[in-house]
């Protein structure tokens, strides 16, 4: 489930300075949503991936294939971005210029969609109460810009487990550091711990490769271990061990994409 809404268009409305400003840029929002979320170029294939359950004057609820959902909230992103700038220039302050998004996922194929409806609707609060012009999605809250980034990085992943032999065993361990980051017991002997165990994993990896195509594989996992466990892995004294959140939701993107393995662990809703 993927849900909308504009940022602050209640606090626009109530800075406009008569009825007419108030009609035009109500009926000019609800012409945006209802006019973006049915294109007609979308290629057919897409389109049947998703049903629009509704779309208001300032948001919108759409149901589908999860990977879907995705590509469609970074399409409907960056034609609202367009749309307000063009239609807000001479409006000032940020109010409805910018919107933020948020997908639900369910483990359970049997899970009726006013409780998913609802579920969204709480990442979407989650979200707007954290940050504002952000998406919430697999437990992660990202900026747009970091959305792409983690679409770049899902490619690269998922590029690392098809093309390269080693490539399955290092993502698995990836994968393994990050459950283990995820759920850390807070004390600072845990974390201390964790962290000499991805220092280690660093370092075991960027060793030099011989062939070139082990040095292509090496530069590539050296790169995904770069933007996802960071490159510098021991934090400041105090600070608790963090993994960037972009290369977080690329690891898991990518897991949930692959044909076999832990990808079916969540439903396409």
């Amino acid at each position: 489930m993927l849900r909308g809404d504009v940022d602050n268009f209640a606090i626009r409305l109530r800075r406009l300075s008569s009825i007419e400003e108030h009609v035009e840029i109500s009926v000019l929002y609800k012409q945006f949503f209802a006019g973006e979320l049915n294109v007609p170029h979308r290629p057919d294939e897409f389109r049947q991936k998703y049903s629009i359950l509704y779309s208001g004057g300032n948001d919108f609820a759409v149901y589908g294939s999860w990977d879907a959902l995705i590509e469609l909230a970074r399409e409907l992103h960056g034609t609202f971005r367009r749309f307000a700038e063009e239609n807000l220039r001479e409006f000032p302050g940020a109010e409805a210029k910018t919107i933020t998004m948020a997908i639900a996922l369910s483990d359970d194929p049997n899970q009726p969609l006013a409780a998913l409806f609802e579920q969204a609707g709480r990442n979407l609060a989650t979200a707007k109460a954290e940050d504002k012009d952000c998406i919430y999605l697999l437990d992660r809250i990202l900026e747009w810009k970091q959305l792409d980034d983690a679409a770049d990085l899902k490619d690269a992943v998922s590029r690392v487990s098809e093309e390269f032999k080693a490539g399955r065993q290092f993502l698995e361990q990836l994968t393994r550091l990050y459950r283990k980051v995820s759920s850390a017991a807070d004390s600072q002997a845990d974390h201390e711990r964790l962290l000499a165990r991805a220092y280690r994993f660093q370092r075991r990896y960027s060793r030099a490769a011989g062939s070139r195509r082990e040095r292509e594989f090496q530069k590539l996992r050296t790169h995904l271990i770069n933007e996802i466990v960071g490159r510098n892995v021991r934090p400041a004294a105090g600070k608790q061990f963090r993994l960037r959140p972009a290369g977080v939701v690329a690891l898991e993107w990518a897991r949930l994409l692959a044909p076999s393995g832990s990808a079916g662990a969540r439903q396409e809703v």
